[in-house]
């Protein structure tokens, strides 16, 4: 059983992503969703994820910050999503600057129905 933290602030994204996984991943996943990235910080220690996916953008705590939090107090790979389309907010900027500071891979969420699964299984 592999332990999956899904942080998203919108609860949709979080329902799609959760089906996308559980359709597209042939192993046993236990996954939690929080659409508070300030809630899955405080639960990480106890939940214990084997893997993290994260979206970049959300209110108070983005992912940056949950990035650079994890990875101080865990080894846990970490997928950064991103659906954004402001300009200055580029999504291939957003995710570059999460692998800057320590998503292992980074994702758009217009390829998430497509990728997202073989990628789950590569850091699994």
């Amino acid at each position: 059983m592999h332990n999956i933290m899904l942080v998203d602030d919108s609860k949709v994204m979080l329902e799609v992503t959760e089906e996308i996984l559980s359709k597209g991943v042939n192993v046993q996943l236990n996954i939690v969703k929080f659409d508070c990235a300030e809630e899955a910080k405080n639960q990480f220690a106890s939940f214990q994820p084997h893997l993290v996916i994260t979206d970049i953008e959300m209110p108070k705590v983005d992912g940056y910050e949950l990035i650079r939090y994890f990875k101080k107090i865990s080894d846990v790979p970490i997928i950064a999503i991103s659906g954004s389309t402001i300009e200055e907010n580029h999504t291939e900027t957003l995710l570059h600057v999460a692998n800057l500071i320590g998503a292992d891979l980074t994702l758009t969420k217009n390829d998430i129905s497509k990728k997202l699964p073989e990628l789950v299984m590569s850091m699994l």
